[in-house]
């Protein structure tokens, strides 16, 4: 069995049309993505997919190589 992958960014602000941001989660071979923004009174995102195995090994590959982890380990 392999390490679990688990992977969040997000990025969000408090501004003149409340509380918005982006968010993407890989976790479970499942990503999830939300939207959240009230410009024209618009309504939250809501998406999620099945991925598979080889796309969650080349997404931690490319993390790993990145080097990105030694900033925030």
């Amino acid at each position: 069995m392999t390490q679990e992958f688990y992977l969040r960014y997000y990025v969000g602000h408090q501004g003149q049309f409340g509380h918005e941001f982006l968010e993407f989660e890989f976790k479970d071979n499942v990503l999830r993505y939300a939207n959240n923004s009230n410009y024209k009174n618009d309504t939250m995102i809501k998406k999620q997919v099945a991925v598979s195995e080889s796309l969650v090994k080349e997404l931690e590959r490319i993390v790993l190589e990145s080097e990105i982890v030694k900033f925030f380990g």
